[in-house]
């Protein structure tokens, strides 16, 4: 985990990269990206109890947790190997999120990258748990695709 620190203001803040551990997905390449590239088409994958507090367009998910707004929106398309996004709505911190698409002879490999600005005691407060939940995610998604 590369990490920098820069001063802003009395703030020190600092960008942390954590990169999920890529998983084998049975799906070609450009399944994939097509999922991931048209957010609209997770709609009819909710579940009913979770469908008012979820807003899907083709470029952003927002979902409401604990009060607060938070999701992605996405701000870079690279067909069919790279989908960036960015935070969303009232998110405690910048981050970039990177999905990184493969393709392997039979399917492809399915990866997760995220850069967050997190200040010092964000970081301490998080920790490990950023990775952990980053290759919890990228595994529950590939299991998903791979039904």
């Amino acid at each position: 985990m590369a990490s920098y620190a820069k001063h802003l203001g009395k703030v020190i803040m600092g960008n942390t990269r954590i990169e999920g551990d890529p998983c084998y997905v049975n799906k070609p390449a450009g399944v994939v990206y097509d999922l991931f590239s048209d957010f609209s088409r997770f709609s009819d994958r909710l579940p009913k109890d979770k469908k008012d507090k979820v807003i899907i367009t083709k470029d952003t998910i927002l979902a409401e947790a604990q009060g607060m707004q938070m999701g992605v929106k996405v701000t870079k398309r690279e067909e069919p190997s790279l989908i960036v996004m960015e935070q969303h709505g009232n998110v405690p911190f910048a981050f970039n999120l990177n999905l990184h698409i493969r393709p392997r002879e039979e399917g492809c490999e399915f990866q997760l990258v995220l850069d967050a600005n997190l200040n010092m005691m964000l970081k301490m407060m998080l920790g490990g748990k950023i990775k952990d939940f980053v290759n919890q995610f990228t595994t529950q998604l590939a299991q998903g695709l791979n039904r």
